[in-house]
């Protein structure tokens, strides 16, 4: 019993640490409408790059499995997170950025991403300016989308 429950702590026990470093938001728009402003949005910043979108629901159709609507946008600035990445290599960990947008079980779409404010002492970034642009960026992107 105690091999058990101490298995089922250490399943459980990183989903908590590392939840803490979500930012989640609400939207009324739905999934697709609100990828769509999202990539709009970032049209806005130079030097950003959609490199793709992953519709996890489809996924799971292909699995013969139902999932609500749920897709992930990746995207970045190349010569920005080269930059963090050269500060320390662990970074490229979480990068490039993603947003996760996602219809929760009482149908609300949820945008959701990790906060690079935490990077700085997860990874040897303390100090680093760059983080305060990609917290801009998500902010001010996910404000937009939100409204």
């Amino acid at each position: 019993m105690k091999k058990i429950v101490l298995g089922l702590l250490l399943l459980i026990v990183p989903l908590f640490i590392n939840a803490n470093d979500l930012i989640i938001k609400t939207t009324p728009f739905g999934v697709n409408q609100t990828i769509s402003k999202i990539e709009n949005a970032l049209k806005k910043y130079k030097g950003i790059n959609i490199f793709t979108i992953i519709d996890h629901q489809a996924g799971a159709k292909k699995a013969g499995l139902k999932l609500n609507e749920e897709k992930v946008i990746i995207f970045g600035n190349p010569k920005l997170g080269t930059l963090l990445m050269l500060k320390d290599p662990k970074a490229g960990l979480d990068l490039p950025l993603k947003i996760l947008v996602y219809k929760d079980n009482n149908q609300k779409t949820k945008i959701v991403y990790r906060d690079p404010q935490k990077w700085k002492k997860g990874f040897d970034l303390e100090g680093c300016k760059l983080i305060n642009k990609m917290v801009k960026v998500l902010n001010e992107v996910t404000i937009e989308v939100s409204k």
